[in-house]
């Protein structure tokens, strides 16, 4: 996966370990895309207008209006830490309220501080199971001369697609955080 200096427009090809393609980014202002390599849209991050922290929604379905999760990222003074909204059926949408449940499913900590991450794991909240790791040290070892991208290691029998949704989503929240604000 690719490290993004600026969220808000471009995006890149996330590939499996053999270099595969497998997913597509495209960023935008308020959202991000992820499609597959037929160009058909898989999943959506919309930004929640008007949040107290850096709030966004994954949308699916056929019309992309089903929310499936809410992700936040939480006002942490060392470690960056975002939490996960898994969603029921009947999935809400775009224009429903954003009810979240009691405690999140997921938890997304960076490893170390500040908005340089290197490593971040995503894990079960309650029972702390590694899902996903990202890894911008192993990246650079691996692949030479590619400093702005992460390789992730993902359980298996994990969605894929749902942790590359994750990751996507807390370089964007650090990155906004960084630049100054939730709304």
């Amino acid at each position: 996966m690719k490290e993004e200096w600026m969220v808000n427009h471009g995006g890149f090809v996330i590939k499996d370990i053999h270099g595969k393609e497998l997913f597509q980014v495209k960023n935008h202002l308020l959202s991000h895309e992820i499609l597959d390599m037929e160009g058909n849209k898989v999943a959506e991050l919309v930004k929640k207008k008007m949040a107290m922290r850096v709030t966004y929604h994954i949308y699916t379905g056929e019309e992309m209006s089903e929310r499936r999760a809410t992700m936040n990222l939480r006002a942490m003074t060392f470690k960056k830490k975002a939490h996960v909204y898994l969603l029921e059926a009947p999935y809400p949408t775009r224009d429903d309220s954003t009810e979240l449940p009691d405690n999140p499913a997921l938890k997304i900590q960076a490893e170390n501080w500040g908005s340089w991450i290197k490593e971040t794991k995503i894990f079960n909240a309650e029972t702390e199971e590694v899902y996903a790791e990202l890894s911008k040290s192993a990246a650079e070892e691996e692949l030479e001369g590619c400093g702005k991208a992460y390789i992730m290691t993902v359980k298996p029998g994990v969605d894929v697609v749902f942790m590359c949704l994750c990751a996507v989503y807390f370089n964007v929240a650090i990155k906004q955080e960084a630049a100054g604000g939730a709304s």
